[in-house]
């Protein structure tokens, strides 16, 4: 049988970052990480997103000169590591991330990210929680942010999560205000 997945490379950095990394069939690299301090500046207040929490996410490192269509394998990969290192952690861990606003394609981020995780096997074993947040500049200006949590259908603080996430996510947007 072939695998649905890239094969990947599993890294741990002096940081205790923990990178996965894989090319495409086309010669693009990614890089899945899960950062233990990526939030821990935000988190702080909160003790199950702060004794439980990593900062996730992906980036294309190297963009391959080839245009192709779209890649499915990309999706299942990163679906195939976001499960694999999921089912290595405690029941409990929880995956925040949020999406890429530098460039003004979050939305389309969150989107794809959501149409990924629909369409996996991730969703019988585990929770995504994703929510908008929209600030206004002094200009009067809107900017769209998304954040979000995965964690396991087994995470035995599942609500306190859920009640930490929504005032972490509250407190984002009170400080952003002008």
């Amino acid at each position: 049988m072939i695998d649905n997945f890239y094969p990947y490379i599993l890294e741990e950095d002096d940081d205790d970052v923990i990178c996965y990394s894989f090319i495409t069939s086309c010669g693009s690299i990614y890089v899945v990480y899960f950062d233990p301090y990526q939030y821990i500046e935000h988190v702080e207040n909160y003790p199950n997103l702060l004794s439980s929490g990593f900062g996730f996410g992906f980036n294309r490192m190297i963009r391959s000169k080839t245009i192709s269509n779209i890649d499915i394998l990309i999706y299942h990969t990163i679906s195939k590591i976001i499960s694999d290192f999921l089912e290595s952690c405690h029941p409990n861990t929880v995956l925040l991330y949020h999406c890429d606003y530098k460039d003004g394609k979050q939305k389309g981020r969150n989107k794809i990210f959501n149409n990924w995780y629909n369409k996996s096997s991730l969703k019988t074993s585990f929770i995504k929680r994703s929510i908008p947040i929209y600030i206004t500049s002094e200009n009067e200006d809107v900017t769209d942010y998304y954040v979000g949590y995965l964690t396991s259908v087994n995470n035995s603080n599942k609500e306190l999560i859920e009640d930490e996430f929504s005032l972490f996510a509250e407190n984002i947007i009170a400080n952003k205000q002008p």
